[in-house]
């Protein structure tokens, strides 16, 4: 699966697609500009080290980053290691779990993920846009469209949002629909 990327500079879209092409087009741009570059699906920041010619940059791409589905052999899973705080008597029931405590865990946010509410999920969708919106919280109506997405009010966050830079507005504007057909219970995966 190949994920999307925008790379936003000087509150213009510079690029979307994948990472190559965001850093080849960044660098037609200019040379030595450090875009914000965010995952189309989740509005994540991605970091990514902008110093020297494209293949340079392409070339300290960290792995998780790149997409690995051609090629051969078990893609890096990209596991990451972070304290968890529990009391003794979960980590004595984590001890009892076939598998050890990491496994269990994983298992368990697994079906959290899974068997989330629709309203966990709007929310999540709501969070990953308002962190895009963001880059823009200097930009008129930000305050309004922030509170209109919450809301779900269209007609306020369109008009809240009518002087952005246009292909920033699309982007926002596919995102708010997408959950405006959540919210009617249109669309559910």
């Amino acid at each position: 699966m190949n994920t999307e990327y925008l790379a936003i500079y000087g509150k213009n879209l510079i690029a979307r697609g994948n990472l190559e092409t965001i850093v080849r087009k960044t660098k037609e741009v200019g040379a030595d500009i450090e875009p914000i570059v965010l995952a189309m699906n989740s509005f994540k920041r991605i970091e990514l080290n902008w110093y020297g010619d494209v293949e340079t940059v392409l070339g300290q791409l960290p792995n998780t980053l790149v997409d690995t589905t051609g090629k051969r052999g078990r893609p890096k899973l990209g596991v990451t290691s972070k304290e968890v705080t529990l009391l003794p008597r979960h980590w004595e029931w984590l001890a009892t779990q076939r598998g050890g405590a990491s496994v269990t865990l994983r298992r368990l946010v697994d079906q959290a993920i899974k068997n989330a509410s629709l309203d966990d999920i709007i929310k999540i969708e709501q969070n990953q846009l308002y962190s895009l919106m963001n880059i823009f919280a200097d930009e008129p109506g930000f305050e309004e469209a922030s509170r209109a997405l919450y809301r779900n009010s269209k007609v306020t966050f369109e008009a809240s949002i009518q002087t952005w830079p246009k292909e920033i507005k699309q982007i926002i504007m596919e995102k708010f629909d997408a959950i405006g057909e959540l919210h009617s219970g249109q669309s559910h995966d």
